[in-house]
């Protein structure tokens, strides 16, 4: 009699985001059965979400099939919405009702909008963290430029006019920017009804200074572009609700404008609340110093779920994703081999950028801060390198080249009849 083989032990991914597909990458080849589950069939590259949204990108070039990013070695995709996460009995159950039992498990689902439990925001409110939200934010605008077009109530005209930004860090900057620029170079040529001198763009950002993080000097010339540019800045106060017509602010005069944009934070899905582990701000799940969940160490914790049970304090950005995924993935192959585990987890802050519009951006890498067109060229050819495929890379060339050159948005398509407001009171609020 033979002996039996025995079987691989299985791995399961949920997500699959920068953690999710890099975790699966690294483990792929190495004996494991992996296994990457995901609500969508595709890897999204996020920080270029906000172009989607103004037209500037055809949001296909920023999205790759995961099926066409795992054919390696023993590795699977399986396209699925999680549903609940059971640790005692190493499984997990997916909306369609299927149950996926796991050997190890990977936590790198990612957080999704923070609404703060304002109903009313989350119910009126756009925002752009995924692909269908920013492309529905593209089509709120260019259908707000339609009615104010026609539109014979100047009041209401001024609404329509009249876009409003909640949140100042890189995502609102970098969304207000590009709105501005766009609609400054669009109108007098595809509007010539529309004075763009009625046209608002309004960011409004709890703190004193944009961009949390950045040196004080780069907040200051991030301040002063966004104003050159046009875009007014309400700092130092915090929206309170939104009812589709009117922003009202806890400081301030309220705002009439068929359109808000909520960029002000993230948050955990709520489903990590029923794993009944630590958890720490946002929701985000206490991990060990090799991203292990403490009670349940055959689960690991990668990207922006993650926080250091330690106090480290770590960013949800693309590169603490793939560090900590990267980290995540050796541990585990050193557990599968029998090998000593490599040193506890440090991210290494490669830097941090945002984007002003055209030609210009801020930058800090290290003790390095500059702004201006050589900071500006440096993020072109970083976001250039990392969006994934060839293709990809030329059909973002050519968007870009239609919006810079030809100073017009690359993809002004409307998506579905129905009005704004008609969305907006349709819509169920996010779960």
């Amino acid at each position: 009699m033979r002996p039996k083989t025995p079987m691989p032990e299985r791995v399961l991914i949920l997500g699959g985001g920068f953690a999710g597909r890099t975790a699966a990458a690294a483990l792929a080849g190495h004996g494991l059965d992996v296994t990457l589950v995901d609500q969508h069939n595709y890897h999204l590259f996020q920080p270029l979400l906000y172009q989607v949204a103004t037209g500037e990108l055809l949001g296909e070039v920023i999205a790759t099939p995961l099926r066409r990013l795992l054919q390696r070695p023993s590795t699977r995709f399986r396209l699925g919405e999680v549903a609940s996460i059971h640790l005692a009995e190493r499984s997990v159950d997916l909306a369609n009702g299927d149950s996926l039992s796991y050997d190890y498990l990977f936590i790198t689902l990612g957080t999704q909008t923070n609404f703060f439990g304002n109903a009313s925001i989350a119910r009126h409110a756009l925002d752009i963290k995924g692909l269908e939200a920013a492309e529905a934010a593209r089509s709120h605008l260019f259908q707000a430029l339609e009615h104010a077009s026609h539109c014979q109530d100047a009041a209401e005209q001024a609404a329509w006019l009249r876009f409003v930004i909640a949140g100042g860090g890189a995502a609102g900057v970098e969304f207000g920017a590009a709105l501005q620029e766009t609609l400054r170079e669009m109108l007098p040529r595809e509007y010539p009804e529309l004075p763009l001198s009625r046209v608002q763009v309004i960011l409004i950002h709890g703190a004193e200074a944009l961009l949390p993080g950045f040196a004080s000097a780069l907040q200051q010339h991030a301040a002063r572009r966004l104003q050159r540019l046009g875009v007014e800045l309400r700092l130092g106060t915090h929206v309170k609700s939104y009812d589709g017509r009117l922003v009202v602010c806890d400081s301030g005069e309220p705002i009439a404008t068929h359109t808000l944009v909520w960029t002000a934070g993230v948050t955990a899905a709520p489903m990590m609340g029923d794993l009944e582990v630590e958890q720490g701000h946002g929701g985000r799940l206490l991990v060990d110093a090799h991203l292990r969940l403490e009670t349940h160490p055959e689960v690991f914790v990668a990207g922006d779920l993650a926080i250091s049970r330690a106090g480290s304090s770590w960013p949800q950005v693309a590169p603490f994703a793939l560090q900590s995924a990267r980290h995540a993935a050796a541990v585990l192959l050193a557990q599968h081999q029998r090998q000593p585990l490599p040193p506890p987890f440090s991210y290494q802050d490669p830097g941090s950028m945002a984007v002003l519009g055209r030609l210009d951006a801020v930058c800090q890498i290290r003790r390095w801060r500059w702004h201006g067109f050589s900071a500006w060229l440096l993020w072109l050819l970083l976001h250039i390198y990392r969006i994934i495929g060839t293709g990809n890379r030329l059909r973002t060339l050519l968007d870009w080249s239609s919006d810079y050159l030809r100073r017009n948005a690359a993809v002004q398509l409307i998506r579905g009849s129905a009005s704004p407001t008609q969305a907006a009171q349709n819509a169920e609020p996010p779960r």
